[in-house]
């Protein structure tokens, strides 16, 4: 399929910043119990499943999976760490878990199948 509305690798780039937005809002809104958070939330969710299934036709549910997931898991640890300062509340072997999603990702990313 020639004709793309977006390229998966954009597709994978919205569904990331979607899905953290969305897990950033949706524990905001359980700290502070704002309505607009709650709909913001509820709003945005639904656009998270639709753009992981555009990726999942173009690439395949295996890598759409491998790399979506990661990078939406990524996000948030990523803002937890910077702009909360979660990063002292982590174990040393949790650090490390997060360093080999973020390998995942990469290898993912860089490398493609070669065909039998």
């Amino acid at each position: 399929m020639k004709n793309l509305l977006l390229s998966p690798w954009t597709a994978i780039l919205v569904c990331t910043i979607l899905s953290t937005l969305t897990d950033t809002l949706g524990t905001l809104w359980w700290e502070r119990k704002q309505t607009a958070l709650l709909i913001a939330t509820i709003a945005l969710s639904p656009l998270v499943f639709l753009s992981f299934g555009y990726i999942g036709s173009h690439l395949g549910l295996a890598r759409a999976s491998g790399l979506t997931n990661s990078l939406i898991v990524a996000g948030p640890i990523l803002i937890g760490i910077t702009f909360r300062h979660e990063l002292r509340q982590l174990a040393l072997p949790q650090i490390f878990g997060m360093a080999f999603v973020l390998l995942g990702i990469t290898l993912l990313a860089l490398f493609k199948a070669t065909p039998a």
